[in-house]
Order: C-alpha cells, then sequence, then structure tokens
C-alpha cells in the first residue's frame, strides 16, 4: 500500500469517528428544525406553524394557507456535519396534510429522513398530529446502509386563555436500524407548557426523556418587538445550550435566524425561510 493510500485510510477512519460521534449527540433530539424554535432553545412543542412537522405535528392544524420552507442547521459551525431540509403544508377540509425531507452528512456518512403528516383540530381547543417516517442512514468505503419506518404523534391542548399544554411521542415502537447489537432509533417523550400573557410574548418550556438518558429540559422566550420583528432567546439543559434568535417577516415570506452556544464546542446555526400563501 503506497503512503498516498495509507494516508487516504487513516483520514476517513478519522472522519467517521468524528462523525458518528456527533451523530449520536445529535440523535437524541430532534434532527432539524426551522429557525424560530431553534431561537427558543427548541422549546417548540406548543408552536403552531410550517415547523411543527418537525416539533409537534399537532401545531399543523392551525396552519390555514399553503406553506413551503427551507432551513440549514450547522451544528458548531462545521459544514460536514450540517442538516439541510424542507417543508411544505396544505390545508385540507378536515384538518392538515404536511411533508418533510432534511439531509445531514456528507459523503463518507450521512442521514436521510422524510414523513408525511396529517393534523387536525378534534375540538375548538384540543389538536392532534400523526406523522408516518423514514430513515436511512449511509456509511462510505462499503461499510452501507440502513433504512427504518417509524411513526410520530403529538397533542396541544389550551387549558384556559394563553395557557397551552403539549405532548408528543417519537419513534414508540423502537424502531430497529441494524441488527448488530440490536441497534435502534431513539425514542423520545416530551411534555411542555407555553404561556402567553400578551400577544407580544410567548413563554415556553418542556421536559424531554429519552430512553437511558438524562431528562433534558428547555425554555424559552419569543418577544414581538414590532409587527414585522420577532427576538427570541432560550436555554437547555444536558448539554447546557443557550440560544439566540430573530425573525422578521416581510409580505408573504418569513426569515428566521438563530443561534447556540454549547461551552465545549461553540457557536451552532440555524436560518430558515417560509413562504405563506396569502
Amino acid at each position: 500500500m503506497s503512503i498516498f493510500s495509507l494516508m487516504k485510510s487513516v483520514f476517513i477512519c478519522l472522519a467517521l469517528t468524528v462523525t458518528l460521534l456527533f451523530s449520536v449527540t445529535r440523535l437524541t433530539a430532534q434532527q432539524g428544525d426551522g429557525g424560530r424554535a431553534a431561537g427558543m432553545a427548541d422549546a417548540g412543542l406548543n408552536l403552531n406553524d410550517l415547523w411543527s412537522v418537525f416539533q409537534n405535528q399537532a401545531g399543523l392544524a392551525q396552519v390555514q394557507s399553503l406553506s413551503i420552507g427551507i432551513f440549514n442547521q450547522t451544528p458548531f459551525m462545521m459544514g460536514d456535519l450540517s442538516t439541510r431540509g424542507l417543508a411544505v403544508a396544505v390545508p385540507v377540509n378536515n384538518g392538515t396534510l404536511a411533508a418533510q425531507f432534511q439531509y445531514y452528512g456528507y459523503s463518507l456518512y450521512n442521514e436521510k429522513s422524510g414523513g408525511l403528516a396529517y393534523a387536525r383540530k378534534l375540538t375548538e381547543s384540543v389538536s392532534a398530529g400523526l406523522q408516518l417516517d423514514y430513515f436511512g442512514v449511509s456509511i462510505a468505503e462499503n461499510y452501507g446502509s440502513a433504512n427504518a419506518v417509524t411513526f410520530e404523534a403529538g397533542l396541544q391542548a389550551e387549558l384556559m386563555d394563553g395557557f397551552f399544554l403539549a405532548a408528543h411521542v417519537n419513534n414508540p415502537i423502537r424502531a430497529k436500524i441494524a441488527d448488530y447489537n440490536d441497534e435502534r432509533l431513539p425514542s423520545i417523550l416530551r411534555f411542555g407548557l407555553a404561556y402567553l400573557p400578551s400577544e407580544k410574548v410567548t413563554l415556553a418550556a418542556e421536559a424531554e426523556k429519552e430512553i437511558d438518558r438524562p431528562n433534558r429540559i428547555k425554555a424559552g422566550i419569543e418577544y414581538q418587538v414590532a409587527k414585522q420583528l420577532y427576538l427570541r432567546t432560550g436555554i437547555a439543559s444536558n448539554p447546557v445550550n443557550t440560544t439566540f434568535g430573530l425573525g422578521l417577516i416581510l409580505d408573504t415570506f418569513r426569515f428566521d435566524v438563530a443561534t447556540s452556544y454549547h461551552r465545549q464546542l461553540g457557536y451552532s446555526s440555524n436560518v430558515s425561510l417560509v413562504w405563506i400563501k396569502k
């Protein structure tokens, strides 16, 4: 084996090791999302817009117009670990249909996932959503690929004026992704509360539990500074992350940007753009 081939093999092994370590951390939370929830430390269970297709499908029941969005999420400012995605939501007579797709990684290691969702109002104050999910992973250099099919579901309820409760479960069947070591996709259960003391302020908090991992607590605030401008901040535990973000509404477009800070790994960014039909 030539020195060049040896160096190439070593580089591939190191790259795969680093990528897999990052992917394990990443799979313990939502895989991707728009900039709105990202600016609130991903405390998005009670939000109700296009990005509910990634957070809590019950929120899609509030979408009243055709919406199409894209996002790019870059952890620790490392482009090879970016997640890119798109989502579409279409109101129908009895609810809302939605679809999402996202891609994470690069040529040596990548994950692809997609979902089809349906949400509707059960009563004036209660909404529910269900989504069928596909997940696939590929590793280069003949390591192969694997895939799995699972589902997720969520509820949202307004308990009283301005006070909301939400719950969401992702992959309750613990779908198997590989026979080796009985590797399975994570099962995640989340509960959240939101309080709207005024039309300009949203306070949100939620708890997240994954099997064999510590509980994660997330809290965020959104404040409408002006008719078209929103400011956001949040904090999450395990690991500790602080987030900041802003949103801008320009006619039929909504632009959101967020950044988060991890004490050991540094900054991450999230940018999303949504078009909403009038």
